[in-house]
């Protein structure tokens, strides 16, 4: 492969990890399990404090408790990504911004983390192989009758 051909396949490689990102953000917004599982490879390893470590299927079961299954409205939104392609594999940083709020209790959560992403070029395309999050971040609170209440969370 030429130096031209190897620059246009990296940057073809950064665009589809930068969907593939995105696309599994918009599936846990929508709540959408089949799709948050195809974003994976099926040996991914999954780390998000205080959330635990799990594999694939544990991150389903955690994502069907915590949000599939209630009225849970959630906005992730990943910004900046920093991607490194090696061949068929790369790295990538990203700054994530997350909401989250119950209508049953009026109580909201905001966070900034970043994820360590891993990926891993598979016949099905890009697939996360690992991801790990770095809370930075977090206030919770309440909105009710009474108005806004909202505390840092001490890490």
């Amino acid at each position: 492969m030429n130096d031209l051909e190897s620059r246009i396949a990296r940057l073809e490689a950064e665009s589809d990890i930068r969907r593939l990102k995105a696309r599994y953000l918009n599936a846990c917004d929508a709540k959408d399990v089949a799709a948050i599982r195809a974003c994976f490879t099926p040996d991914a390893e999954i780390d998000f404090p205080p959330l635990g470590s799990f594999g694939v299927d544990g991150l389903i079961d955690v994502f069907m408790r915590m949000a599939a299954t209630t009225p849970i409205v959630d906005v992730h939104q990943g910004h900046n990504g920093e991607i490194e392609v090696d061949g068929d594999e790369a790295r990538a940083r990203w700054n994530l911004g997350y909401a989250t709020y119950d209508p049953r209790s009026g109580a909201f959560r905001m966070l900034a983390n970043f994820y360590h992403d891993r990926y891993r070029k598979t016949p099905d395309g890009w697939r996360i192989s690992y991801s790990r999050s770095e809370p930075r971040a977090i206030v919770d609170g309440t909105i009710g009758p009474a108005g806004v209440t909202a505390g840092w969370v001490n890490g």
